[in-house]
């Protein structure tokens, strides 16, 4: 009796975790070219609205079933934020938004405000502390302002036009 209570446990189990789909994959069979987005990911996503508008929208990937995805802010112990349900196939575009690009974004802005603001301190005798400031501060804003247009995060990478695919899996 035991045994049979936990083999079906265990297959309650395995169809339980089959049923779970935990990401997207955008493939176009024609380069065969293929970015898997997993659950938790960041994305952006092109896609047609309410009245066949197209909208944009970038966030992390909270829930996917067969037919929607569920985009929205996580939060550790409570229910996400900011969420909106899409339709798979009212997609039309998207771009992986990876955090590497994100820390380096970070990272660069941070070094390029410092940096500026030691060079400055150490070099330039005749300045001030507030043009100090003032200057570093210049320098990661510009800094921050080229990485955006160098990595653009609400800008569309693929289409779906151009013979891209979208499975779940």
């Amino acid at each position: 009796m035991m045994r049979l209570l936990f083999i079906c446990s265990l297959i309650l189990i395995a169809l339980n975790t089959q049923a779970q789909k935990s990401s997207l994959v955008f493939y176009q069979p024609e380069q065969g070219k293929a970015v898997q987005i997993i659950k938790g990911g960041m994305l952006t996503l092109q896609y047609k609205g309410y009245l066949k508008q197209l909208e944009l929208e970038s966030n992390y990937i909270v829930d996917i079933n067969d037919s929607s995805i569920v985009l929205g802010k996580p939060i550790l112990f409570s229910t996400p934020k900011n969420t909106k349900i899409i339709r798979i196939k009212d997609i039309t575009g998207f771009r992986k938004v990876s955090a590497g690009t994100l820390l380096l974004k970070s990272a660069l802005t941070v070094g390029a405000t410092l940096g500026t603001y030691y060079t400055l301190r150490n070099n330039g005798d005749n300045l001030s502390s507030t043009q100090h400031i003032l200057y570093s501060t210049g320098a990661g804003l510009i800094t921050r302002i080229s990485l955006k247009l160098i990595f653009p995060e609400n800008k569309v990478k693929y289409k779906t036009k151009n013979g891209w695919k979208i499975m779940v899996r």
